[in-house]
């Protein structure tokens, strides 16, 4: 009996626990089907739909501009050939799309040197080249200018090639060649006892190059031509009023004088024995350019005819540098480019250097030497150079450099 209720009781709950998940499921399925006709839901559709959308454009909008990165011109210049030591300059990005297909946040990598210090950039101290990344947004056949300004702290010859476009797989990378100069730190160096022979010149000439204003040859009769200022009327009323003359008239003759010629040697070698470490060596052989670059500079914007000649080994190779007397803009660049190239260790005889411009005739010239010290051999020849009519003016590094700063 027992046993036949608990049967019973079994049957009814299965029969209730059936009927109630039924109506459960029907329930789910309405509110599902109801979602699913519902706006929210179409929303939702249409928002996958277009991100679908969007990621297949962005797929196939990488593989197209993967292969047009190839398309990019790509060059930078700087504002100057060069500058001096301590001058700002500009560096000058130009970017052009060739084509008619966007290329957008294209990143072109590249290194600086420390030595030129960027603006607004933090170098790292610990590594000899600066990372810098630029980022381009080019529209089809758009050219971008970009100007990075640049200080020069450091004497050198500087030189950029290659320049990359980061890419994924592999970086493509742009030849863009380009060049700075970074001249000595010009420092002028007080020079009073120079021998000066002459306020328009350093020696007289047969030659009429300039006239002296400040010299008298004597007197002579009037030519056409001469200006009136130059008439010499007391000398004129000396002469007698009876005979022949060639001319009542009388001018003051003037000696005709050469432009100055000005001779800058410097020596790099240092006396055997000296206790002068390669940091002080370094400092005081930059400390010489710099008085030769001011020198050279300012003579030849006063319109000397200047030569430079030093026994420093070069970057071809070559032991020693020279430049002949001469006093155009181009020659003064000339001589700061190699002085910008110059690697300040002792080369060649600094005598050799001498008696190369002593078997030359030298003769009328300012000559300039700087140098870490004398020795005999080298006074022996600036005798002879003085013996030829030279004035010679020997500055001794370790005397000057307390005096002047950098």
């Amino acid at each position: 009996m027992s046993l036949f209720l608990l049967n019973g009781m079994l049957s009814d709950a299965t029969a209730l626990y059936q009927s109630a998940a039924g109506t459960g499921v029907a329930t789910t399925l309405e509110k599902i089907g109801d979602f699913l006709t519902s706006p929210t839901f179409k929303a939702i559709l249409i928002v996958l739909a277009v991100l679908l959308v969007l990621v297949i454009l962005l797929k196939i909008y990488g593989a197209m501009r993967a292969s047009r990165l190839h398309r990019i011109e790509y060059e930078r210049t700087f504002t100057e050939v060069g500058v001096y030591e301590g001058e700002e300059v500009e560096l000058v990005e130009t970017v052009r799309n060739t084509g008619f297909f966007p290329l957008l946040f294209v990143d072109i990598e590249s290194y600086f040197y420390n030595e030129l210090e960027l603006e607004e950039y933090e170098s790292d101290p610990g590594s000899t080249m600066q990372y810098v990344i630029s980022r381009f947004n080019l529209w089809p056949y758009m050219q971008i200018k970009r100007h990075h300004k640049l200080t020069a702290k450091q004497r050198g010859h500087y030189k950029f090639q290659v320049a990359t476009i980061y890419a994924k797989k592999a970086p493509i990378p742009l030849e863009a060649p380009t060049e700075l100069y970074v001249y000595p730190k010009a420092i002028p160096l007080n020079l009073q006892n120079m021998a000066v022979g002459r306020m328009q010149g350093e020696f007289v000439s047969h030659r009429p190059l300039f006239t002296d204003p400040f010299s008298l040859a004597g007197i002579r009769d009037y030519r056409f031509g001469d200006p009136v200022s130059q008439i010499n009327f007391k000398a004129s009323a000396r002469v007698p009023m009876t005979g022949f003359s060639a001319s009542p008239l009388k001018v003051n003759a003037r000696d005709y004088c050469a432009s100055r010629r000005l001779m800058i040697y410097m020596d790099f070698h240092l006396a055997m024995g000296s206790k002068i470490d390669g940091k002080q060596y370094n400092l005081r052989a930059e400390k010489g350019l710099s008085f030769c670059a001011a020198l050279i500079r300012d003579a030849v914007y006063e319109g000397f005819s200047v030569g430079f000649a030093a026994n420093c080994k070069t970057m071809d190779g070559e032991m020693s540098t020279r430049f002949d007397c001469d006093s155009s803009d181009a020659h003064l660049i000339a001589i700061l480019k190699e002085m910008a190239k110059m690697n300040p260790t002792d080369g060649a005889s600094f005598a050799s250097l001498l008696e190369h411009d002593i078997r030359g005739g030298m003769r009328d010239t300012e000559i300039i030497i700087i140098s870490f010290g004398t020795h005999e051999e080298v006074m022996d020849r600036i005798d002879t150079l003085e013996q030829l009519g030279n004035s010679v003016q020997n500055i001794i590094l370790e005397e000057e450099e307390e005096g002047y700063g950098g």
